[in-house]
């Protein structure tokens, strides 16, 4: 019993020092959790509200007189506005950050922070509106830009859409070249000095103030020299005749909405829009002036980066492109060389475009739901020295340079040497771009990319959709050669890259360069890249100089005009498990340019089947085979009664409006098939001309001549025509075949033979063989084909000459005999083209 005892007194000593320890630490524990509650209830509490742009700089000077009080907290700036007109570039810095700083717009809809300001209409006369330009415009340059009802928009353009080439080079291969004949505005002599060539190289874009044009050489030379100071970005480096367009002119204005500055008035003059149907007059649209370069710049010093600095549910618009006098010699990815007001070089290193969103040595920051839109420059650029901050959820449309600028390159220098030798640590580390949609960069300076990641360190670029791109979609890595730099373990996954490289070669969905030691590409799907229009190949993923230590993996890559994956001096890689699409028989799955097979390590990659891909080009007669109905991915281009050359020249408005614009849609990818229709207003030489200009983007399509057919009066009048001007025939097309076949040897050449067809069927009629009373009973009027027979009909015929199995269906009543005799002419079609 006593034994018990003594064990029960300790044991009860034992539980009140447990007691006891607990109690403490409850203690501890309630004291901590109420620390930090009342600090989150502070946090929480210190929500300040701003209506307009002079509150919200009151607040943030506000804020910073409280950080230098040593109130450090985060603050919450919650604008309760639409939109903020900005005077002058918001700085933030670690004095008005402190341990952090969200900027928030409404709740409902993105607040706008704008850098435009928004032009008066002047005056109005029947074909133009003038818009005033603010006091000291001209200190900011001569606009390349406005916003119009909400959009980026250049001035007159020539061509609207699409590019031309030059004819030659002039001797020096700088200065500038001729132009072939007739394709520049008769006056356009007059006011060449008000507008601007913009110069596609391989891969990269100049854009430059024109000296002059003389009319009678046809020779256009510019404000200093053409290119980069390095040799191959001589005119003619890359290809004999480059291409180019012209934009600012008044004379190059020949379309509704386009527009030019009148520098004497000091107004922008737009030519009117189209009033609406049962409309007398249209209203002017919302014009703005871009004014500021940057919208927002926030860093960190020398030795602290900003931390926790936070954009939620904003609208970034209305920055300007910053041209200098003389212009932008363009590089890579909107590095470039600028120009003084004599052609000068004005610094020696070459910059990039600046950024509406410069964000610098920062540290868990975030950009989240915000939407980057009409910007001049490029759109976001967290830069040198960032850490683990985040994009995500954001929208980037209609930008000027790149959307997207992620690190730094090789330039800046500490102790002497590049930053990444002499301090390597202060790579960018841990970033992230997730779930962003970016499309239409590029829209000022062509030569830039959706994503530009130089040096980084543990990035991560994870589920964006990335769509119409100019040039590359993503571009990783800045070193041209397989030496070690910090750069590594970077992650490109799931992204989704359509219709990249849309001007610009020597590219790809995904462009890297150096050494990048753990470093992987996987499940990112890439579409739509066409024939490089250059010299050097546009690949889905372009493995350039040093491209070494990457895993690319479980890739989907197709409708690629050359080979899906293409390395170029790069060392070893592993390549497994992608699937891909190849666009012929011929085209080798990967490109070795100066790499040795060897070094890179392919496994258990598969080549996918691809659908037949379409393009129709045509008028009301190519509607009536009803497109959407063939089978595999179809596009169009219809304007009613047009001839092929009409189309060529004007492809602004088609009157189909599902159609996609040939000069798009001709650079979307390579094509199975090119569908175009002939027609009155033409000439053998014309179309013949006009066709071999498409074919160009298009090296590797069928070509298939839909025939057309005439109206059922001329049946028979245009069958036995001997005339060179457009007519449904066999003379015509068997000439014009041959015209295509002396330039393209190779082409093949398919037709419809629709008139053919239509014409056996005339004459079973008059021999009382068909069972028809006349050949208008396929027609709906005088010439298009009707609903129940006749487009079904021709719908067949352009399934035949794709090779798609014959579907003939008719909705037309009591018509079994015209059925079957329809039919027996189908199957007699479809046994002469085998």
């Amino acid at each position: 019993m006593r034994l018990a005892s003594t064990y029960l007194e300790k044991f009860t000593v034992a539980k009140k020092s447990v007691e006891m320890r607990f109690v403490f630490v409850l203690i501890v524990m309630i004291g901590w959790l109420g620390t930090t509650l009342a600090q989150d209830v502070r946090r929480v509490q210190d929500v300040r509200r701003v209506t307009d742009a002079d509150s919200l700089l009151k607040e943030l000077q506000s804020l910073r007189e409280q950080r230098d009080a040593n109130n450090l907290l985060a603050v919450v700036i919650e604008i309760a506005a639409p939109r903020i007109q900005l005077e002058s570039t918001l700085v933030l810095d670690s004095a008005i950050i402190g341990q952090g700083l969200t900027l928030r717009g409404a709740a409902d809809e993105p607040t706008i922070l704008s850098g435009a300001t928004t032009l008066e209409l002047a005056s109005s006369d029947a074909t133009s509106w003038r818009f005033q330009l603010p006091q000291g415009w001209k200190d900011k340059g001569i606009p390349r830009q406005l916003i119009v009802d909400g959009e980026l928009q250049a001035p007159a353009r020539h061509p609207n859409l699409g590019t031309l080439r030059i004819e030659k080079t002039l001797a020096d291969r700088r200065s500038g070249f001729t132009v072939p004949e007739g394709v520049l505005p008769t006056s356009f002599d007059k006011d060449a000095t008000a507008a601007d060539l913009v110069f596609l190289h391989d891969w990269s874009s100049s854009r430059l103030p024109i000296k002059q044009y003389d009319a009678d050489t046809r020779t256009l030379s510019t404000v200093g020299p053409i290119g980069c100071e390095a040799p191959h970005y001589a005119i003619d480096h890359f290809e004999a005749q480059p291409r180019f367009w012209l934009e600012g002119a008044p004379s190059l204005a020949d379309a509704p909405g386009e527009w030019w500055i009148d520098r004497e008035a000091g107004q922008v003059v737009m030519l009117k829009r189209q009033p609406a149907e049962g409309a007398t007059e249209v209203s002017p649209p919302e014009v703005e002036l871009p004014i500021l370069e940057t919208l927002v710049d926030a860093k960190g010093d020398s030795n602290t980066a900003i931390a926790h600095l936070v954009f939620e549910n904003l609208e970034f618009r209305g920055s300007r492109f910053p041209m200098p006098l003389g212009g932008i010699a363009g590089a890579q990815a909107t590095m470039h060389e600028p120009r003084d007001a004599s052609g000068t070089r004005s610094q020696s290193g070459r910059p990039m475009l600046s950024a509406a969103v410069q964000i610098q040595h920062a540290t868990s920051g975030v950009v989240v739901n915000c939407r980057f839109r009409a910007l001049g420059n490029s759109a976001l650029w967290l830069g040198s020295r960032s850490s683990r901050c985040s994009i995500r959820d954001c929208e980037f449309t209609d930008v000027g340079g790149n959307a997207i600028n992620l690190g730094e390159d090789n330039g800046r220098q500490v102790d002497g040497k590049a930053w990444y030798q002499g301090a390597p640590e202060q790579i960018s580390t841990g970033n992230q771009v997730v779930g962003c949609k970016i499309s239409r960069c590029g829209q000022i300076l062509p030569g830039s990319v959706a994503i530009w990641a130089p040096l980084n360190r543990s990035l991560v670029i994870e589920n964006n959709i990335i769509r119409d791109v100019p040039y590359t979609g993503i571009s990783l890595g800045w070193m041209w050669n397989d030496s070690s730099t910090p750069a590594g373990e970077n992650l490109i996954r799931g992204n989704s890259i359509e219709h990249p490289m849309q001007l610009l070669s020597d590219g790809g969905g995904i462009y890297t360069l150096g050494n990048q030691p753990g470093s992987i590409i996987e499940r990112n799907t890439i579409v739509g890249v066409p024939h490089a229009a250059g010299r050097a190949e546009s690949n889905g993923m372009f493995l350039d100089e040093g491209t070494t230590g990457l895993t690319i993996r479980e890739n989907a890559i197709r409708w690629v005009a050359q080979s899906p994956l293409r390395f170029h001096k790069a060392g070893t890689n592993l390549v497994a498990n992608n699937e891909w699409e190849l666009a012929t028989d011929k085209t080798p799955e990967v490109r070795f340019n100066t790499t040795p097979p060897v070094n890179i390590e392919l496994q258990a990659n598969v080549v996918r089947d691809h659908p037949q891909r379409i393009f129709l080009i045509g008028n009301s007669l190519t509607w009536d085979t009803s497109p959407s109905k063939l089978d595999g991915e179809v596009w169009w281009h219809v304007d009613c009664g047009k001839s092929l050359p009409y189309i060529h020249q004007h492809p602004e408005s088609p009157c189909v409006d599902t159609s996609t614009l040939w000069p798009l849609a001709m650079r979307k990818g390579p094509y199975d098939f090119v569908v175009v229709q002939p027609h009155y207003g033409s000439t053998i030489e014309k179309d013949a001309q006009t066709i071999l200009a498409w074919l160009v983007d298009q090296p590797d399509a069928v070509l298939v001549l839909h025939t057309g057919w005439a109206r059922h009066e001329q049946l028979r009048d245009e069958l036995a025509g001997t005339s060179d001007e457009m007519q449904h025939n066999e003379r015509y097309f068997a000439q014009l075949s041959e015209r295509l076949l002396q330039q393209r040897p190779q082409l093949e050449i398919r037709l419809t033979d629709a008139f053919a067809v239509l014409a056996e069927i005339d004459r079973d009629i008059e021999n009382g063989d068909a069972p028809f009373d006349s050949i208008s009973e396929l027609y709906r009027d005088a010439i298009h084909m009707n609903h129940e027979l006749g487009r079904p009909l021709v719908h067949s015929l352009m399934r035949i000459v794709l090779g798609q199995p014959e579907n003939f269906v008719s909705n037309a009543k009591d018509s079994e005999r015209e059925l079957r005799y329809l039919r027996g002419k189908l199957e007699a079609a479809q046994k002469g083209l085998k």
